[in-house]
């Protein structure tokens, strides 16, 4: 350790995600498989009004939406929410598992072994309910963040100047800033809950106090290591964001794109932010930090 002391430790972290990344493919292809499914999501709510899917789907949206949603260029308006309540779906029962298991195979890879699939799959399936629990936590308080938003704005614009932003269409922007930083302060209290539920079978609340206890600690070098890869994401926010005037000056069809390549983009910031975070956990006893009981 006396070299590597000389080394910002975000340094080493974003050296060793990397390394393990490339070394071990199979932890990447964990993420891949999130954004297939949630591609496949996006395909199948494109094609919703078409024949044959139409079948199944065109009675639902018309009697939840309208049916003018049915019809184009109007199912594009719908895409972007149809869309978020499928990846919200994905990222609760099914990114949960799949983070668990990434998390594992670094703690393997880390041990100098090879992850296999079905080992790590017996190792995380006890702790599945634990780790939905988390993503589900989040969403639950971001989704509580977004409703106290819309009371705060709803009182704002008794105000003249927040009308005028309403009007220019700035506050939707401030919102989209001051959310993004929330979002990453809510993900910075869970960083650790579920190396300490996988790694050290740590239960749901004991496992969420060994997070804030290890972020205390580490505070600095969590908030770099998240915020970091996920600035990313922030132009992509911005422009779902927008996506009604961006329609306007182009193609309808600039949905599917902005949502797709989002898709790509995120598989790429989760699997980086989720390895480095279950590195720094790992070395946690070489930076002389104690085990939290």
């Amino acid at each position: 350790m006396e070299k590597t002391k000389k080394v910002p430790l975000v340094g080493i972290i974003w050296k060793g995600t990397f390394s393990t990344l490339k070394s071990n493919p199979i932890i990447f292809f964990l993420f891949a498989l999130s954004g297939i499914l949630k591609l496949i999501c996006l395909l199948v709510i494109f094609l919703a009004i078409f024949y044959p899917l139409s079948i199944i789907f065109a009675p639902i949206i018309k009697t939840l939406w309208g049916e003018m949603f049915l019809h184009y260029p109007f199912n594009f308006s719908l895409m972007p929410r149809l869309f978020y309540y499928a990846e919200i779906t994905v990222y609760i029962f099914i990114d949960s598992l799949l983070s668990g298991m990434a998390i594992w195979m670094v703690f393997q890879a880390n041990e100098g072994k090879k992850p296999k699939l079905l080992d790590t799959v017996k190792k995380t399936i006890p702790k599945y309910v634990t780790l939905a629990g988390f993503l589900l936590a989040i969403f639950l308080i971001v989704a509580l963040v977004y409703h106290g938003e819309k009371i705060a704005v709803s009182k704002l614009m008794r105000l003249n100047f927040a009308a005028s932003l309403v009007k220019s269409g700035a506050l939707d922007f401030i919102t989209v800033f001051v959310n993004f930083f929330i979002i990453i302060l809510i993900e910075m209290v869970f960083a650790f809950a579920m190396p300490f539920a996988v790694l050290e079978d740590k239960r749901f609340f004991k496992a969420l106090f060994g997070s804030l206890s290890l972020l205390k600690k580490l505070f600095l070098t969590t908030f770099i290591l998240i915020i970091v890869p996920t600035l990313v994401s922030l132009p992509f926010l911005l422009l779902k964001t927008g996506l009604n005037t961006l329609i306007d000056k182009t193609l309808p069809e600039i949905t599917l794109l902005i949502l797709g390549l989002g898709i790509i983009l995120t598989v790429f910031i989760d699997s980086i932010v989720t390895v480095s975070l279950a590195l720094l956990f790992l070395l946690k006893k070489d930076l002389q930090i104690e085990k939290v009981k």
